[in-house]
């Protein structure tokens, strides 16, 4: 009876958190799909908690309705992350294949459905006869192998969102992706203890820990619980990144406007660089340009500096200007800037006028916006840290094949 008021709970409260992603104005897109991961959820969570408190017996033929919503988990959440990463207005024609397999197994079970009560309840006793009529044991591996080949979707998606937050960004510490490593961290534990106690709990007579099957099936639910509204209560928190692009025009309380202008955007992202229009001549011109202005401009210092903001100094679109960046320097926009930051720091620190700098100081005035990533990005670049560089850079002064002039300052 406490699990199954537990179930309960935690299906009303599903319910209230999907309402209140639903209607969040930022990340609007990704959030109506994480609302129906946790609507999907809830689903789960109530038709346990119906089955716990024995409903099953005067209402058979609500038995296994959430059955199929299990195909549902993995879509929902590699769409959510998905949106997340692009920043799109509109889900893309292609994204709608996900439900595929959601919409076979409802088909297929629709026989079931309108079956006999007794069907329903043999179903729920693990009756030999109907598992194998509707090869629901077959079915239930499709499931798990479903879920896991998801997971490595999610996986893929987040590894692709770092490159483009590097693509976009020069800083990106105020970007908290703490929270989406710690879900990819959940999901691929969870899978895996998912994965083995459905092996455990599919073999025949088997016991870990003393446990029955009933009992592998309510860790299960309950670790996906904890997890999944985990992620809910994250999701209202999370900023927006990527805000859709609104150089071409395209208003965006214009729905026609705003879904051919996503619709434009996800072609941009799968387009070849080479298609761009932009020949080896013209990159050739704007390198030129954006070599000049980082160097008379230094708008590496502007340690909020984004992608956007360089495409409008030099007048060309985003795209243009990461295909220069990527494919013609071969850098990311990240790394790109932060070298120019890494050389600021170090004319500096070979000045000898900013030896009572710290080294702090130097590096936020260089374009770096916390200690950790100006430690970690010099070291990666110099192969030394900031105080080694320094210390190095004293020595060489000092040194006897360097002597002072007469004024007393070293060369």
């Amino acid at each position: 009876m406490v699990i199954a008021a537990v179930y309960l709970l935690g299906a009303l409260h599903g319910c209230i958190l999907a309402f209140v992603l639903a209607q969040k104005k930022v990340n609007r897109l990704p959030n109506k799909f994480l609302a129906s991961l946790m609507a999907v959820f809830s689903l789960d969570l109530g038709m346990a908690a119906f089955q716990s408190f024995g409903l099953h017996e005067p209402y058979p033929h609500l038995i296994a309705l959430d059955y199929p919503v299990t195909l549902l988990y993995g879509p929902f959440l590699y769409l959510y992350v998905k949106t997340l990463r692009d920043g799109n207005p509109r889900i893309s024609s292609s994204d709608y294949l996900h439900f595929i397999p959601f919409a076979l197994l409802l088909v297929y079970l629709i026989p079931f459905y309108m079956g006999p009560a007794s069907d329903k309840l043999a179903m729920l006793n693990n009756t030999e006869s109907i598992l194998s009529l509707y090869h629901f044991a077959v079915i239930t591996h499709i499931k798990v192998l479903h879920g896991m080949a998801y997971v490595v979707g999610v996986v893929y998606v987040f590894i692709s969102y770092r490159k483009k937050l590097k693509d976009s960004f020069s800083s990106i510490e105020k970007i908290n992706l703490a929270w989406l490593q710690h879900l990819i961290a959940g999901i691929t534990i969870l899978a895996g203890v998912a994965g083995a106690l459905h092996i455990f709990s599919s073999v025949e007579d088997t016991v870990l820990m003393g446990l029955n099957e009933n009992v592998y099936g309510n860790l299960t639910l309950l670790a996906t619980t904890v997890f999944v509204f985990g992620i809910g209560y994250m999701g209202l928190h999370q900023p927006e990144v990527f805000v859709h692009s609104v150089h071409t025009g395209l208003s965006a309380n214009n729905p026609a406007s705003a879904e051919s202008q996503g619709s434009r955007s996800e072609e941009n992202s799968k387009k070849p660089y080479q298609k761009s229009g932009l020949d080896r001549d013209q990159a050739e011109q704007y390198i030129s340009r954006l070599l000049r202005i980082m160097e008379e401009k230094k708008l590496y210092r502007n340690s909020e500096l984004k992608l956007a903001d360089l495409a409008d100094e030099l007048k060309i679109s985003s795209h243009n200007l990461t295909e220069i960046i990527n494919h013609y320097l071969g850098q990311s926009f990240y790394d790109f800037v932060n070298s120019y930051r890494v050389e600021e720091v170090k004319r500096q620190l070979q000045d000898p006028e900013s030896e009572d700098a710290t080294l702090l100081a130097i590096g936020l005035d260089a374009g770096f916006n916390s200690k950790s990533t100006f430690n970690a990005v010099f070291k990666k670049q110099t192969g030394m840290t900031p105080s080694q560089y320094r210390k190095q850079e004293g020595l060489l002064r000092n040194s006897p094949l360097n002597p002072p002039p007469v004024g007393g300052q070293a060369l």
